[in-house]
C-alpha cells in the first residue's frame, strides 16, 4: 500500500447511488420517447451531485448498458449540453444559458453567424452575447428572448433527443431560471430532459422559478443523501483493494457524515498513512477523521511552494473567482495561480470543475493558521480589491461583515452602498444586516438609526421598536425626537404592540406646540403626531386637536411614515378624499420596499377612495416581493412578518371589493406566514370572520373573533376597534340576535363620534344600524342614522359611499320613495368597486318590488343579486335572493358554492356545445337563435365564471377554440 501522494483511488467512481442513477436514466428514456421532464438533484456541497451528473453524461452508470448491449452512449444516447454555474453567472443575465450553449459555439460575437440562428431563434441573440446589462428580469421585455431560446432548443430536440444539464444551479441567474421554467411549460411532446443540480446549503439567486419546477407534474426531485456505511465500505474496498471491516466503514462514514467527497479524501489520507481497513484502523479513523483533512492540507502546503498556500488562502477568502483577482489578493502572478490550481485540483482540494475549495472544512483548515487579526486584514484587502474591480457593493459588503469590530470609515461607506443596493432589489433584511454593522461605528447617527428601524420593521418588529426607543432616548433635538415618535407609534400599531406613554407622541407633541428648543416650526411633524394620537385611539384625546385643515400646511417633503399617517387620518377624520389620495400617492411614488407599513396604509386609503385597481396593483407587488423575500431568506424566522402584513392589507381591500374567497385566502396566508408573531395580528382574523359571516358561517365567525388574544378596547387602536365591533355585529345579526347586533353598532357609532371618525365607507355603523332596525320593523328609529350617514357620504363623494347611503335610506323609507332610493343605490353602487354592496342593493330592491306585486322587475333584480352575491362568495345573500327569485316566479338551480351554479339552462347548453367543438354559427343553428344571442350568452358565461368582460368578448369574437381554452372544466 503506497503512502506516496496521488489522486484518490475513488476518483470518478460512483458508490451507493444505484437508485439515483436508475431514476436519472429512467427519466432519460422517457424523454427520448417524447415525455419531457425535469430532474432536480439536491444536497449539500460534496455530497456527490456533480459525480452523479458526470456518470449520467458519460453513461458509466446506465443499468441497461453492458458489454453486449451495444452501448447507447452517455445520457442514453441523448445530445447532452452541460454547463456549470459560477458566481459570475449569478449576476449576469442569461449566464446559465451561455454556459449550457457554449459547447455548440453559440455564445459570443460569432453567435449571429451560426447556422442554427435562423428565423425565430435569432431573437435569442441578446442572451447569447455577454454584456454589461444588469437589468432585472421583466417578462414582457424578455419574452422575445425567451421565445427565441425556446425555438432554438425545440429545433435541436427535433433533430435528436436533448438533455440540458446544469450543475451548481443554485448559482444560476434569474433570467436563465425563468427561461428554463418557460421552456418546461412548453415542452410537452419534445424529447427533452432538464437536469439541474443545486446545493441545499446556499440559497438560490431567485427562488420563484424553483417553486414552479417543484410544482410541475413532470418534475422529479432527487435528494442526494449521505452515503450509508455499506456504501462507504464499498468505497473503502475500492481504495484499499482489501476486505474492509464493518467497524472501519462505519467509523469513516460517521467521521465524514456520509459525505462522499470527505470520505474519499479521508480514505486517501488513511491509505497514505499506512492505516489498514480493519478494527484497529477503525479506531485510527475515529481519532483522525476530524482533523486528518486539515493535516493533509498542511502537509500539502509544506511540500509545495509558498504560492500554492497563498493561492488557496486567497480562494478561501474570495470564494470562486477569476484568476486575476485571486492573483492580486495572493500577491502572485496569474501563471502561478494556474499552476497552483492544477496542484490543488490533483490533491482534490478543489470542487470538481470549479475554481473553489471543495468544502467548508477545507476552507476552515486553510484559514486557521492566519489568526483573527491577519484574517481580518486579508478580508479588508479582498473588499478593496473587489471594490476597485467594480464588483457589486453587496459582494464587497459580504467580506466586510465577516470582519469583527466596528467598521472603519471607508468600510462604513461601502456598507451603506450595499444597503442601498439591497433596498433597490427588495431585500430589506439584507439592507438591515449591512446597516447594523454601520451603526456600530456611528452610534450617534440618529438618521441612520431611524432608517435601520424602518428596515427591521419588515422582518423583526420588536427589534425595530427597540431601535426607535433608543432613538427617542438619544435624540439630540426635538425635531429628531418627533420624527422618531411618529415612526415608533406607527411601527407599534402595525405590529399590534402597545405604545408606551414614555415614548409615545403625547409628550413630544406638547413640546412641539410650545416651540421650546426649535429654531423654526415643524408643521408637518406636528400634524403627523396629532394624526398618530388619533390612530392610537387614546382614551385621553385632549392631546390631539381637530384634524381639519391639517393637510394644507405641509409644503416641505415628509418621511414615508409621516406621509402615510397624514393620508390615513385625512381619509378617516377629515373627509377630504382628494387630499388623502394625494398624500397616499406620494408615499407610493417614493422609492423603497412595497411591503412597508406606509405603503400598505396608503393602499388602504386609495381603496377607501374607490381607487381599488391602483391599490390592488401595489398590494400584488407587495405580496410578490414578500414571497420572494420568504423564499430567498428562509433561514430568517422574521421574514414572515412583512409577508403577513402584505397579505392582511390585500385581504382587507379584496373584501371591500366583494372578492370574498380571495380575501379569505389572503387572511389565512397572513396568519400562516406570521409565525410566532401571529398572536399580535387582529386584522386578518377580523377579515376572515367577516367573510365567514357572508358565507353563512356566522357561528364560526364568532368563534374566530372570540379567539383574538387581546380584543381591541375603546382605548386601543381605532381601526382594529371599529372593525372588531362591526364584525361582531354582522355575526350577531346573521345568527338572529338583531338586538345584540344593534347594541354593538350603536357602541361603534358612539366610539366613532367621540374619536371624530367621519369616513362613511370605513366601518359604516350607521348603514348597518338602518338595515338592522328595518329588520326589527322599527324604521322610525333609523332616520337620524341615515341622515348622518348621507351627510358623511356627500362629503366623501365616492360611488361606494353615496350608494350605501342611498341603500340605508331606502330600506327604511316606505312605498314608492323607498323603491326609488333603492334603485338609486343599485345604480350608484354598480359604478363602484363594491360588488357585495351592489348585490345587497339589488336584493333589497327586488324584495321591495316583489312586496309591491311587480314580479317581473323583482325577478330581474333578484337574479342580479343572486348572480353577484354568488360570484362574490356571499352565499348567504345569494341563497336568500334565490329563494325570493323562485317566489317571484323565476328559476335558478340550487346554489352549492360553485360559480357554475349561476349558469342558466340556455347558457349551459351553449357551454356544452362550445366544449364539443361547435362554432358560434353551429351553436346558433342548433339552438335556433341568432349569432348575437350566442355571443350574449357567452359574454354572460365568462362574467359568471370570473373572466373579465373584455377577455370574454375577445374570446367570443375569436371563436370556439379560444372559448374552449378559456372555459373552466364543466361537467354539466
Amino acid at each position: 500500500m503506497s503512502g506516496q501522494p496521488g489522486p484518490s483511488c475513488t476518483s470518478g467512481a460512483v458508490f451507493g447511488r444505484d437508485g439515483e442513477i436508475r431514476t436519472l436514466f429512467g427519466r432519460a428514456a422517457a424523454a427520448c420517447a417524447g415525455r419531457s421532464g425535469i430532474v432536480v438533484l439536491t444536497g449539500p456541497l460534496g455530497i456527490g451531485k456533480s459525480t452523479l451528473v458526470q456518470a449520467f453524461l458519460d453513461g458509466s452508470g446506465d443499468p441497461d448498458s453492458g458489454p453486449d448491449s451495444g452501448g447507447t452512449g452517455g445520457a442514453r444516447g441523448m445530445t447532452a449540453l452541460h454547463g456549470v454555474c459560477g458566481t459570475d453567472t449569478a449576476t449576469a443575465p442569461y449566464g446559465g444559458v451561455r454556459a449550457l450553449l457554449h459547447p455548440l459555439g453559440l455564445t459570443g460575437e460569432s453567435a449571429a453567424r451560426h447556422p442554427l440562428m435562423r428565423g425565430a431563434a435569432r431573437r435569442a441573440l441578446p442572451a447569447l452575447t455577454p454584456g454589461a446589462d444588469r437589468r432585472p428580469f421583466a417578462f414582457d421585455a424578455d419574452y422575445p428572448v425567451l421565445q427565441g431560446l425556446f425555438s432554438l432548443i425545440a429545433h435541436l430536440a427535433a433533430q435528436h433527443p436533448l438533455a440540458l444539464v446544469l450543475d451548481d444551479a443554485h448559482l444560476c441567474d434569474e433570467h436563465t431560471l425563468r427561461w428554463l421554467d418557460f421552456l418546461l411549460r412548453r415542452a410537452d411532446g419534445l424529447p427533452l430532459l432538464l437536469v439541474l443540480a443545486r446545493s441545499t446549503e446556499t440559497e438560490p439567486v431567485d427562488g420563484t422559478p424553483w417553486s414552479g419546477f417543484a410544482a410541475h407534474p413532470s418534475c422529479t426531485t432527487l435528494p442526494v443523501r449521505p452515503l450509508s456505511p455499506a456504501a462507504v465500505g464499498e468505497m473503502a474496498r475500492h481504495a484499499f483493494a482489501h476486505p474492509v471491516a464493518p467497524s472501519f466503514a462505519a467509523q469513516v462514514a460517521d467521521a465524514c457524515g456520509g459525505n462522499p467527497g470527505n470520505a474519499s479524501r479521508l480514505l486517501t489520507e488513511l491509505r497514505r498513512a499506512g492505516v489498514r481497513p480493519d478494527h484497529e484502523g477503525a479506531r485510527q479513523a475515529a481519532e483522525l477523521g476530524g482533523r486528518l483533512i486539515a493535516l493533509s492540507i498542511r502537509a500539502l502546503f509544506d511540500r509545495k511552494p509558498g504560492w500554492v498556500e497563498a493561492v488557496a488562502t486567497a480562494m478561501a477568502v474570495l470564494g470562486e473567482d477569476l484568476p486575476d483577482q485571486i492573483a492580486a489578493l495572493a500577491g502572485v502572478s496569474t501563471v502561478q495561480v494556474e499552476d497552483a490550481l492544477s496542484v490543488l485540483r490533483q490533491a482534490e482540494v478543489l470542487a470538481p470543475g470549479r475554481t473553489d475549495l471543495a468544502s467548508d472544512e477545507i476552507r476552515t483548515a486553510v484559514l486557521e493558521p492566519l489568526g483573527p487579526g491577519n484574517l481580518a486584514g486579508l478580508r479588508a484587502r479582498a473588499a478593496l480589491l473587489l471594490s476597485d474591480a467594480g464588483r457589486p457593493a453587496e459582494e464587497v459588503a459580504g467580506h466586510l461583515l465577516a470582519i469583527p469590530g466596528a467598521p472603519r470609515p471607508w468600510m462604513a461607506t461601502m456598507l451603506r452602498d450595499a444597503a442601498v443596493a439591497a433596498e433597490e432589489r427588495g431585500a430589506p433584511a439584507a439592507a438591515a444586516r449591512y446597516l447594523r454593522h454601520v451603526l456600530d461605528a456611528a452610534p450617534e447617527d440618529h438618521t441612520l438609526r431611524l432608517r435601520l428601524a424602518g428596515l427591521e420593521a419588515h422582518t423583526d418588529p420588536d427589534a425595530a421598536i427597540g431601535l426607535l426607543k433608543d432613538a427617542l432616548d438619544r435624540a439630540p433635538d426635538l425635531r429628531t425626537r418627533a420624527a422618531a415618535a411618529v415612526q415608533y407609534t406607527t411601527t407599534c400599531l402595525a405590529a399590534g404592540r402597545g405604545v408606551l406613554d414614555s415614548h409615545g407622541p403625547t409628550k413630544v407633541l406638547a413640546e412641539l406646540r410650545t416651540g421650546t428648543g426649535l429654531q423654526e416650526p415643524c408643521p408637518a411633524l406636528e400634524s403627523a403626531l396629532e394624526s398618530a394620537l388619533l390612530l392610537m385611539g387614546s382614551a385621553d384625546r385632549t392631546g390631539a386637536r381637530a384634524p381639519l385643515g391639517r393637510t394644507d400646511r405641509q409644503p416641505e417633503p415628509v418621511p414615508a411614515h409621516t406621509g402615510a399617517v397624514t393620508a390615513l387620518v385625512t381619509a378617516l377624520y377629515d373627509s377630504s378624499r382628494d387630499t388623502a389620495s394625494t398624500h397616499a400617492r406620494r408615499v407610493l411614488d417614493a422609492p423603497g420596499p412595497r411591503t412597508s407599513w406606509p405603503v400598505l396604509a396608503s393602499c388602504t386609503v386609495l381603496a377607501l377612495a374607490d381607487e381599488t385597481t391602483e391599490a390592488l396593483a401595489t398590494l400584488n407587488d407587495a405580496v410578490a416581493e414578500a414571497q420572494a423575500q420568504a423564499e430567498t431568506q428562509a433561514e430568517d424566522p422574521g421574514t414572515g412578518w412583512s409577508h403577513a402584513l402584505a397579505h392582511s392589507a390585500r385581504a382587507l381591500v379584496l373584501y371591500g371589493t366583494g372578492a370574498i374567497p380571495k380575501s379569505m385566502d389572503d387572511a389565512r396566508a397572513a396568519l400562516a406566514t406570521a409565525g410566532r408573531t401571529a398572536a399580535h395580528l387582529a386584522l386578518p382574523r377580523l377579515v376572515l370572520a367577516a367573510a365567514l359571516s357572508d358565507r353563512g358561517e356566522a357561528a364560526r365567525a364568532e368563534d374566530l373573533v372570540a379567539g383574538i388574544t387581546t380584543p381591541p378596547s375603546p382605548a386601543g387602536p381605532v381601526i382594529d376597534q371599529q372593525l372588531y365591533l362591526m364584525v361582531r355585529a354582522r355575526a350577531r345579526r346573521a345568527l338572529g340576535d338583531r338586538e345584540g347586533a344593534l347594541r354593538l353598532l350603536l357602541a361603534a357609532g358612539r366610539a366613532q363620534r367621540e374619536a371624530g371618525l367621519t369616513n362613511p365607507v370605513f366601518a359604516p355603523w350607521w348603514a348597518e344600524a338602518c338595515h338592522t332596525l328595518a329588520a326589527l320593523r322599527r324604521p322610525q328609529e333609523a332616520g337620524a342614522h341615515a341622515e348622518y350617514g348621507a351627510e358623511l357620504a356627500e362629503r366623501w363623494g365616492t360611488a361606494h359611499a353615496l350608494g350605501i347611503a342611498a341603500l340605508a335610506r331606502g330600506v327604511i323609507a316606505p312605498g314608492r320613495a323607498g323603491i326609488e332610493l333603492l334603485a338609486e343605490a343599485a345604480h350608484t353602487l354598480a359604478a363602484s368597486p363594491a360588488r357585495t354592496e351592489q348585490a345587497r342593493a339589488d336584493f333589497e330592491l327586488g324584495r321591495r318590488l316583489l312586496a309591491h306585486g311587480d314580479h317581473a322587475k323583482a325577478r330581474r333584480h333578484l337574479r342580479s343579486a343572486a348572480d353577484l352575491a354568488h360570484g362574490c362568495g356571499a352565499l348567504s345573500l345569494a341563497q336568500s335572493a334565490r329563494k325570493l327569485l323562485i317566489a317571484a316566479g323565476g328559476r335558478m338551480p340550487e346554489l352549492t358554492g360553485s360559480r357554475e351554479d349561476l349558469l342558466t339552462g340556455a347558457e349551459r347548453k351553449v357551454v356544452g356545445l362550445v366544449l364539443g367543438g361547435a362554432s358560434n354559427r353551429e351553436i346558433a343553428q342548433a339552438l335556433c337563435v341568432t349569432l348575437r344571442t350566442v355571443e350574449t350568452h357567452l359574454t354572460s358565461v365568462y362574467r359568471k365564471l370570473g373572466v373579465s368582460r373584455r377577455a370574454a368578448l375577445a374570446a367570443t369574437l375569436r371563436g370556439p377554440a379560444a372559448v374552449a381554452a378559456r372555459t373552466p372544466a364543466w361537467s354539466g
